[in-house]
């Protein structure tokens, strides 16, 4: 009789622990850049969106992915960009471009001073705030176009 519940048992644990299971995702797209200077495509959570909205912020200790500029990626004008592997959540996704090259986020008057964009379209003249940003994942999402 033992023998015959074993399989059984085996098989609802695969049922419940695929129930559990963590859902990942992946984030693609392209950035479209004008200026010089190296670029940081970034992924963050409320959280890391707080700290970017700080003057002097050093990109370095982020979640971005850091892309140093080179005349190739200048002549192209255009960075693609994956993230894999992103847990169901909410986040944003800022496209930065350091055109000082002091790795820092630089802001005069409360506003940041550098080329910069959202994956969620935003108002310059706006003050952006995270409720403008954020997106929902939960499922993939492929073809992000983000121009700065």
């Amino acid at each position: 009789m033992l023998k015959k519940l074993v399989p059984l048992f085996i098989g609802l644990g695969l049922v419940f622990s695929g129930a559990y299971a963590v859902e990942n995702y992946t984030i693609s797209g392209d950035v479209t850049f004008k200026y010089d200077g190296d670029i940081y495509i970034c992924l963050y959570t409320k959280e890391g969106w707080r700290d970017f909205q700080t003057p002097g912020y050093e990109l370095s200790s982020s979640q971005c992915k850091h892309v140093e500029m080179n005349s190739d990626l200048k002549k192209t004008g255009k960075i693609p960009f994956k993230f894999k592997g992103v847990p169901k959540g909410t986040y944003s996704i800022v496209a930065y471009q350091d055109a000082n090259e002091n790795g820092k986020v630089d802001f005069v008057n409360y506003r940041i001073n550098e080329p910069w964009e959202s994956y969620k379209e935003r108002d310059p003249i706006v003050n952006t705030t995270w409720d403008t940003v954020k997106f929902e994942l939960d499922k993939d999402i492929l073809g992000v176009k983000i121009q700065m």
